[in-house]
Order: structure tokens, then C-alpha cells, then sequence
């Protein structure tokens, strides 16, 4: 890899250094409040109603999957939606009565078109008739989707995961991507880790989860990237020196299986 820069929710590190959540790091960064408003103006384009929530943005999607030559990229992936998404509640038109990642899938992607995202919705819908040259994976029994492009330098790949927390039907759902873009810093490879909450029974709404409360980890080379596995309910590191490190899922967060630094 020729530079790593790892976001997690809101914060954006611009070398392999570790940083803290909520800091940032970027030189000439935008305005948080300007880009949020933009990416919630770009949101609201595929939402059916906007309302205040809880102090956040309540987004109901319409029902229409963008097409992939509109997904969003670049500067949007780096800033803006790392900027937007803690404050973004998105309604998820869930089917029956159980949750149904392919629902959940649908919802984000309305909300958050990310080109190689979308590109994994047409391929796992089988009426679409779109070929791709990614890899999926779409398992509705263990609550995984995922998806992967093979690249010289770096694959391009996403996971979409759920954890079923300590109540019933209260699921915690996480969503990582990566992906590698010539910015304004120089070429690097972007992760972004998002995590909601989710109601399945009651009220179907994904509800960002406030990651300066919750630790994340943050990029070390003994670690490597974050990626979710379909048969393990910890957060796992790829490429990274210790392959021991990992963090576990308690029914609540995760905890490291390492001393903190």
C-alpha cells in the first residue's frame, strides 16, 4: 500500500499515525457543518421526507436506487459523508417482521450511493442484468454482505454486518468500506467504519452510533485495516503483523484483545 488513510466516523487521519475519534487532522478540510449540510442537500435528493429527530435527520428513502454513473466518489467519500452520517437516522422499509439485511443494504445505499456500493446492489439483484467484475458475497442467514475488487496496489472492497445485541431483535449494524483514490493529500487507500443501531421489532431506523463514546481502533501496522468476517462476530485486522489482534463483540461494543496503547 502506498499511504493508508484510515477514517473512523467523524475523524480523518492523514498519515499512519494514530489519532483519536472526533479529531481531524486534514489541512484546508471544509467546514464539518458546510460539508453536512451539502451531503444532507445530496441525501434529501433520494429521501421521501426529511424531519428532525432526536436532534438528528430522520431520512425516509424512496424507494429508487440510484444509478451507478450518479454514486458518489472522491472528496465525497473523504469529507462529506464521514462529516454527515452521525447525524443521520435512516428509516429502512423492512419487510416482515425480522431483520433482513437485504433491507437494511437497500436503505443505505438510497441514502449513501457509493459508486462501488452500488455497483454491489445491481450485481446481488439478479433482475438488474448488471455484470461486474467484483466479487460478492450475500449470506440473509448470517446477516453479511460483501463485496471486493481485485487492484495491483489494493482491492477495493466493502462488508455490511450485523451483531445481535443483549435484547431481542436489538441488532447493532456495521458497514466498512475501502477504497483507494488519488485525493487532494495524495493517493491512499480510505477506510470508512460506520455502526448503527437497530430496532427490528418496533421501529425500523438505523440509528448512528456515537463513536467518540464507543473506542474504535485506530490504524497501527501491527493491525492492519478493519474487515468483518461472516462467521466470526469480532472486528478482524487484515494485513496486519500480529494476526492475534482482534476485537471482541460482548453483546454491547467490542473489546480489545490487547493491552490499549
Amino acid at each position: 500500500m502506498k499511504k493508508l488513510l484510515y477514517l473512523i466516523a467523524a475523524a480523518g487521519c492523514l498519515s499512519m499515525i494514530s489519532c483519536k475519534n472526533g479529531e481531524s487532522k486534514s489541512e484546508g478540510e471544509a467546514n464539518p457543518d458546510a460539508t453536512a449540510t451539502e451531503a444532507t442537500a445530496q441525501a434529501a435528493q433520494n429521501a421521501d421526507t426529511i424531519k428532525t429527530d432526536n436532534g438528528n435527520i430522520l431520512i425516509k428513502p424512496k424507494g429508487v436506487i440510484p444509478n451507478l454513473e450518479d454514486g458518489i466518489y472522491g472528496d465525497a467519500l473523504e469529507h462529506k459523508l464521514p462529516a454527515i452520517w452521525q447525524k443521520q437516522s435512516i428509516y429502512v422499509n423492512q419487510k416482515g417482521t425480522e431483520l433482513n439485511i437485504l433491507d437494511i443494504f437497500t436503505a443505505i445505499v438510497e441514502v449513501y450511493p457509493i459508486r462501488q456500493v452500488l455497483e454491489g446492489w445491481y450485481a446481488i439483484d439478479q433482475t438488474s442484468g448488471h455484470n461486474s467484475v467484483g466479487t460478492f458475497v450475500c449470506d440473509e442467514e448470517k446477516n453479511f454482505i460483501s463485496g471486493k475488487w481485485e487492484d495491483p496496489d489494493y482491492g477495493n472492497n466493502f462488508a455490511l454486518k450485523s451483531w445481535e445485541m443483549m435484547e431481542d431483535n436489538k441488532w447493532m449494524i456495521g458497514f466498512v468500506y475501502n477504497y483507494l483514490w488519488d485525493g487532494d493529500d495524495g493517493i491512499g487507500v480510505y477506510q470508512n467504519l460506520m455502526f448503527w443501531t437497530y430496532d427490528a421489532i418496533n421501529e425500523h431506523i438505523l440509528h448512528p452510533v456515537d463513536t467518540t463514546e464507543c473506542f474504535l481502533p485506530v490504524y497501527t501496522p501491527q493491525r492492519g485495516i478493519v474487515v468483518f468476517k461472516k462467521d466470526n462476530d469480532n472486528l478482524d485486522f487484515e494485513d496486519g503483523a500480529d494476526p492475534n489482534l482482534f476485537w471482541k463483540w460482548n453483546g454491547h461494543w467490542f473489546v480489545s484483545s490487547a493491552p490499549m496503547e
